[in-house]
């Protein structure tokens, strides 16, 4: 949906926000700067959270913030709390998985970390979805183990 046509939208009082998910940088920052005051901005773009957090977004809508909960709700506060540098560095660590969680057909990858962490009995999907590729298991794995032993970062390259 183009912007002009959800600030129209959002004129009305029962719409007092949205979930961005247009795929777009350009279009997401467009509407962060031209809403109307009161009405939230949620990114739906996973990839995207920081940066509009950064920009002024009210929050993400994220698959991928199942996985290290914690840590996309530290960046939210900090954000709000204006520490970007304490920010930064959560996301710093976090942005090298949340591609690798897309790469295949979500949710089979979430769906396996999460197994990995004991969370689910299987990492099975329903059909037409199965597995993801033993290549991604094996990227998954290690990028896992770098957020639970930041010391791996380097020893595992």
């Amino acid at each position: 949906m183009a912007n002009d046509t959800l600030l129209d939208l959002a004129e009305q009082a029962n719409i007092v926000g949205v979930k961005d998910s247009s795929g777009n940088l350009a279009q997401s920052l467009e509407l962060l700067r031209r809403r109307k005051p009161g009405f939230a901005v949620m990114t739906g773009e996973d990839n995207f959270y920081y940066t509009m957090l950064a920009h002024g977004a009210d929050g993400g809508i994220l698959a991928s913030a199942h996985l290290r909960t914690a840590d996309f709700i530290g960046i939210h506060q900090r954000m709000l709390a204006n520490d970007h540098c304490g920010a930064h560095g959560l996301w710093s660590r976090l942005e090298r998985l949340v591609p690798l969680l897309f790469r295949e057909a979500n949710p089979m990858p979430i769906k396996y970390c999460l197994w990995r962490q004991g969370l689910l009995r299987s990492p099975e999907c329903r059909l037409p979805l199965t597995r993801i590729s033993p290549q991604l298991a094996a990227e998954l794995d290690q990028s896992l183990r770098q957020l639970d032993d930041p010391a791996a970062d380097g020893a595992t390259q």
